[in-house]
């Protein structure tokens, strides 16, 4: 069983007949620390979610951008569905492995979908000019391969020189500063989109932004329905991105708990080949193997991330553990990795 997104508790709770509550849910990548949310204000319950700015140039602190380049949508995942029918209709560079729902929103827009297993591929699409545009998860989920900001904004100039856009996804970009073109924005021919649900652990908010030229946040918001944002998103998204302490001591917690939790999978889990991000592991191998463990973890109220099988092969993705579940988490997991070792040929 493949479910289309991660996080689906209850159906996974159905199909294994295994309590909600008895689960432990790895198949998000979303922080197992959150932001602390202060009590909201009456007021704020109460207030209409127009525009006062607060958040916009909160937001525009946070990602180095200009403030005009800048649209708070109800998640990135709203930018990415809307935003390819917003571009000339042409070809796309559109990751062989990745969130699945670019290349839904690429085709619906009436766009040409090419394929590119790995950052070599895109730079041969790019530099032969066999693409109008390119789409990348930066870094990519689930492979969590990363390019450098210079590599980006390389291939973004050859793009834009033809008229084309570079269209970057750095949902899980706060691990990695270092990587994000959000700071060039509004550059012509580049669009970033951000997420706030992932690294300050507030995917519940539905909080994310479009990073765009003026012209295109415009046409963004014009379409967008009233309201679309809650006032309480809002005011707890602004305070998020200002505190810069807590901020870095999330960072540190997270490189920490990712490189232990690299570790662990690797040790327990030798028959899959691991890359990380400081969000997510995810292991590589033959699908059948993938499938089986998926299963078998799920029989164990173990709920990982599993992805299509491409030329025989599949990715598990595993999100940090809660605190303080490891050792029972590597426990369940060994026994899982022991059945299947004893299930398949």
């Amino acid at each position: 069983m493949t479910l289309d997104h991660g996080g689906n508790i209850p159906a996974a709770a159905q199909r294994f007949n295994i309590p909600v509550e008895r689960w432990i849910d790895l198949s998000t990548g979303i922080s197992p620390w959150s932001w602390p949310v202060p009590p909201v204000p009456q007021s704020v319950w109460q207030t209409l979610p127009y525009s006062d700015d607060q958040l916009e140039r909160a937001a525009a602190g946070y990602y180095g951008c200009n403030r005009d380049a800048i649209l708070a949508v109800p998640g990135s995942q709203y930018a990415l569905q809307h935003t390819p029918a917003l571009l000339r209709k042409g070809r796309v560079a559109i990751p062989q492995r990745g969130y699945t729902e670019h290349r839904l929103a690429w085709q619906r827009a009436g766009h040409q979908v090419v394929e590119y297993a790995d950052a070599a591929v895109l730079q041969e699409l790019v530099s032969g000019g066999c693409v109008d545009h390119a789409l990348v998860i930066n870094p990519n989920n689930p492979t969590a391969e990363l390019l450098s900001a210079l590599h980006l904004l390389d291939m973004h100039q050859r793009l834009r020189a033809s008229g084309g856009w570079l269209v970057v996804d750095e949902a899980f970009a706060d691990v990695c500063p270092a990587v994000s073109l959000a700071s060039h924005c509004p550059e012509p021919g580049l669009i970033v989109y951000r997420s706030v649900g992932k690294f300050f652990g507030l995917a519940g908010i539905r909080l994310g932004f479009l990073l765009a030229p003026t012209s295109l946040c415009s046409q963004m918001q014009s379409a967008m329905p009233p309201w679309s944002l809650s006032h309480p998103a809002r005011w707890i998204g602004a305070a998020a991105l200002q505190d810069t302490a807590w901020q870095a001591i999330q960072r540190l917690q997270l490189q920490r708990a990712a490189q232990q939790w690299l570790q662990t999978l690797q040790e327990s889990v030798p028959g899959l080949q691991f890359s990380a991000t400081d969000l997510f592991a995810s292991g590589s191998g033959d699908a059948a193997y993938c499938e089986a463990l998926f299963q078998a973890l799920g029989r164990r109220g173990v709920l990982a991330r599993i992805f299509e099988a491409i030329e025989g092969y599949s990715v598990l993705r595993f999100g940090l553990p809660p605190p303080g579940s490891v050792e029972h988490l590597t426990q369940l997991i060994r026994e899982a990795v022991e059945e299947c070792e004893c299930e398949l040929p």
